[in-house]
């Protein structure tokens, strides 16, 4: 009599076990099924990227890009050249270039040449990183130096602020780079000594 009344309970507590952890419902079916489908999507994705002739040439030329450009050497020479460029905006504002039509036109032209050699440096840091360039505050820096080149190119008045493309040699070395970043983690100290000196020389 014992074992004939056990036995119908069995499927009851198979059923409750179930209903109570063992089961899944509708809505972790759904969410289940939609990381399935991310999950077949990336992979899909990533086989594309891997498989793709195209795209494995487009990665190379990028990655060849990045190597020529951030070579040591390459950044030796754009370092040269920012200087040079410098020293010769400095020498063209002197009266025997700007009162001689001839050799102005030619600080012109070589000015134009650096500024050409700049910019496809920057346009291959762009190929190689993307629109990861603009989150490097520094290439961002010459970004904008580039541009603002470009713009005011043919304005007189302006032109002459191009000697703050030397500026750009900051971006270069490592050192002044580690000097400028400590100057800005100064600045609001240097705010409050500024207002305290302020307030003792009010004061007395």
């Amino acid at each position: 009599g014992h074992q004939s009344s056990s036995e119908p309970n069995t499927p009851n507590a198979t059923e409750g076990t179930a209903r109570s952890g063992g089961g899944r419902g509708p809505q972790d079916n759904k969410e289940t099924g939609i990381r399935r489908i991310h999950s077949e999507g990336s992979s899909a994705i990533l086989n594309f990227v891997h498989e793709n002739p195209q795209v494995q040439m487009i990665n190379k030329f990028r990655k060849l890009c990045g190597d020529v450009v951030n070579h040591p050497r390459v950044q030796l020479f754009i370092i040269i050249l920012i200087v040079v460029n410098a020293v010769m905006m400095g020498v063209a504002t002197f009266d025997f270039v700007t009162d001689n039509p001839a050799m102005d036109d030619a600080f012109e032209k070589t000015d134009l040449a650096f500024l050409i050699v700049f910019s496809i440096e920057l346009g291959l840091q762009f190929i190689f990183r993307g629109f990861n360039l603009f989150t490097d505050g520094w290439l961002v820096f010459d970004f904008v130096i580039i541009v603002l080149s470009w713009s005011f190119a043919q304005l007189q008045i302006i032109r002459a602020f191009r000697i703050f493309r030397a500026l750009r040699i900051i971006t270069r070395i490592e050192t002044m780079r580690n000097l400028v970043a400590a100057l800005f983690d100064i600045m609001p100290r240097l705010g409050a000594i500024t207002a305290l000196l302020t307030l003792i020389f009010y004061i007395f």
